[in-house]
């Protein structure tokens, strides 16, 4: 059964409980477009404002808080709504539970006709209530986009966007109304997905699920052709439990889990928190495209400061139900601002419980959908591709040292070699020439790369933490150049056969036609080492994407990863082997797809070769997941023994196809 997940991490003990970068610009002038008795002023005007280190980060009340703050950046909103620019004639739909339109920060730049309720089948997307624990998460996510400045709690990064909500996540089957076939849906300009699906191998360009790729593809149609921006959550499961290791060396899913994150318009996000390095929650893999602002879990403290302990540390403040009685903020909440019993300066600050905090990629999602609404309002005429590039342009590199940094519980670092035979982390740093036919450990992670396009890339921020300031000015770039402009669609090819991989000689019925061109063998599958599955030559294009497909029977999944090396040199890792598949020993799968953006913007002539990353699918881990019911739990994995019980090599089929993405 396929489940919606939400990209934000509820707490056990509670609801929810580099350089400054806030770009102030204070020597420069600049004209103002904005009219009114907020034209071109910050969120300074607004009471909370010191607790949105995104928008804030140099003057945040956190800075007096150096265990979880301290060394991080903000989105640089503030030179941007100094010259006025604060979304203004752009439209917002977050995709939810359902939002609070009524919400005093909200109900200025509410849109209920760009609005949908798919329980009541009404234009107001209140939440439902029966589900007290994910109700408020839509009327957080568009706080964070376009919360008003008003004098008023806290201010969104796009203060003056209009906004609309739906709570699609109550009826996921109805993608097509939810993603711009309705009269209601096609009048956004941007869209916020702050979920996921689950984690299964769902087969890639399939008519099932959230994944439907007629609607999502569709979405390039909007906005008079040039296409809605899309943004998505990467997902919040770097989670050691998954995958039955006691610290989080890597990600136990993969973001194209969720089908979605493979469309080149879809913009995944991952989260970066207030110490500046990713959140210790935050997915990573080989289609995230950038990174915006998650911060941790807030557990502790009066606004959710927490104790410096772990993956403790602020999170993003924005709006919440009404009342204290629904929402994040309620009686019983985890801090004294969730119970609305904060003071400062004299004044109660949350005392109607209107305001809350929240962390995830449900919250990072919004503020980059945030600074895509400063871009399209500096220049409307941009396409999706073009907002797509900007954030890419305009991404500043982060925690550039990552891959040498050792995980809360851990001993070993993040880019440590693993080996393959004993499925533990080495005390070597690894890096792209050990990923070769023949070895027996591969490095966990590769760290920050610069492909052969000269762009930079990591799995755990994609192409960094976008600048709005940068963004704005590059719209603005496009407006004075319009041939800058990508009006065209991106070309996405037929899979081609790879690699076919069997135990004995061919079957009759395996068509040979039909694998042109791949690499063909048979023998047993190579568990405990790395092997070059074969290599296909690219065409004289451009990449946008890497996509390998696999399916398979008799092959433990979780214990297979996928690398790729391009005809420039660059390595990608697609998947990694020890992931969360292992826990219910997945033997079979189905057009099971990895995409991956390490290529971006290299020439796509020339000899690919992929490569197989078995770990030893003999052993058995301890899983730390949840029953059916949603306890939690510790289980065995499911066996996927690499031999039959009499010993002889296990019978099996491995199909790998591939494709690149042409710009």
């Amino acid at each position: 059964m396929r489940t919606v997940r939400f990209a934000l991490l509820p707490l056990v003990a509670a609801l929810l409980a580099a350089c400054g970068g806030s770009g102030s610009n204070g020597d420069q002038p600049v004209a103002c477009v904005e009219t009114g008795p907020y034209a071109c002023k910050t969120g300074e005007t607004e009471p909370l404002y010191t607790f949105q280190w995104a928008l804030n980060y140099a003057a945040s009340y956190f800075k007096d808080f150096a265990a979880v703050f301290g060394g991080g950046l903000d989105l640089n909103v503030e030179a941007v709504h100094r010259q006025g620019v604060k979304g203004q004639g752009v439209n917002v739909l977050v995709l939810d539970t359902g939002t609070d339109l009524r919400n005093e920060d909200l109900a200025p730049n509410a849109d209920f006709g760009m609005s949908w309720n798919f329980l009541t089948e009404t234009n107001d997307p209140y939440p439902d209530l029966a589900a007290p624990d994910s109700a408020p998460h839509g009327t957080v996510v568009a706080g964070i986009i376009a919360a008003a400045q008003n004098g008023k709690g806290v201010m969104g990064i796009a203060p003056l966007a209009t906004v609309g909500g739906a709570n699609f996540i109550s009826k996921p089957g109805r993608i097509f109304e939810a993603y711009g076939g309705a009269p209601w849906s096609s009048k956004a300009h941007v869209f916020n997905a702050s979920y996921g699906a689950d984690t299964v191998a769902m087969p890639y360009e399939s008519d099932t699920g959230i994944g439907n790729i007629v609607a999502i593809r569709g979405l390039k149609k909007l906005r008079d052709g040039k296409g809605a921006v899309f943004l998505k959550a990467a997902g919040n499961s770097f989670d050691p439990g998954l995958c039955g290791i006691e610290a989080a060396y890597f990600d136990c899913t993969n973001p194209t889990n969720d089908t979605t994150n493979l469309e080149p318009n879809i913009i995944t996000i991952a989260a970066l928190n207030a110490k500046g390095s990713a959140s210790s929650y935050s997915s990573s893999g080989s289609v995230v495209w950038v990174t915006g602002m998650g911060g941790e879990y807030g557990s502790q403290g009066t606004y959710g400061e927490g104790a410096g302990a772990g993956d403790d540390g602020p999170t993003i403040f924005s709006t919440d139900l009404r009342g204290c009685v629904h929402g994040y903020s309620r009686a019983g909440a985890g801090t004294p601002f969730l119970r609305g019993q904060t003071v400062r300066n004299g004044q109660p600050d949350n005392v109607d419980c209107d305001y809350t905090y929240m962390n995830g990629t449900s919250a990072a999602t919004p503020t980059l959908a945030g600074v895509a609404a400063l871009v399209l309002s500096a220049n409307p005429a941009l396409t999706w591709r073009d907002v797509r590039d900007i954030l890419r342009v305009s991404a500043r590199k982060v925690d550039a040292d990552y891959i040498r940094h050792i995980p809360f519980r851990g001993d070993k670092p993040f880019g440590a070699l693993l080996d393959l035979a004993t499925n533990k982390p080495t005390d070597r740093i690894g890096g792209p020439a050990d990923i070769h036919d023949g070895a027996t450990a591969f490095p966990m992670d590769l760290g920050w790369q610069k492909n052969a396009a000269g762009y930079e890339y990591s799995n755990w921020y994609g192409f960094g933490v976008p600048d709005a300031a940068k963004a704005v000015a590059l719209a603005l770039k496009y407006k004075e150049n319009p041939g800058l402009s990508r009006s065209g669609d991106v070309q996405i090819p037929e899979f081609r056969p790879m690699a076919y991989w069997q135990l004995n000689e061919l079957a009759p019925d395996v068509d040979l036609d039909e694998l042109e061109g791949a690499t063909v063998r048979t023998g047993p599958f190579p568990y405990r080492r790395i092997t070059s599955l074969g290599k296909f030559q690219g065409d004289a294009r451009t990449v946008d994407q890497l996509q390998v497909r696999l399916s398979g029977e008799g092959v433990c999944l979780g214990s297979l990863g996928i690398a790729a090396r391009s005809p420039g040199g660059t390595v990608s890792l697609l998947k990694l082997p020890n992931d969360h598949f292992k826990a219910d020993g997945w033997d079979e799968f189905r057009r099971y797809t990895l995409g991956s953006y390490a290529f971006h913007g290299e020439a796509a002539q020339g000899a690919w070769e992929f490569f197989a990353i078995a770990s030893n699918s003999d052993t058995q881990i301890t899983v730390v997941d949840r029953d059916p019911d949603g306890n939690p739990r510790k289980r065995l994995s499911e066996p996927c023994p690499s031999t039959n019980d009499d010993g002889s090599d296990r019978n099996f089929r491995l199909v790998v196809e591939a494709r690149v993405i042409a710009q």
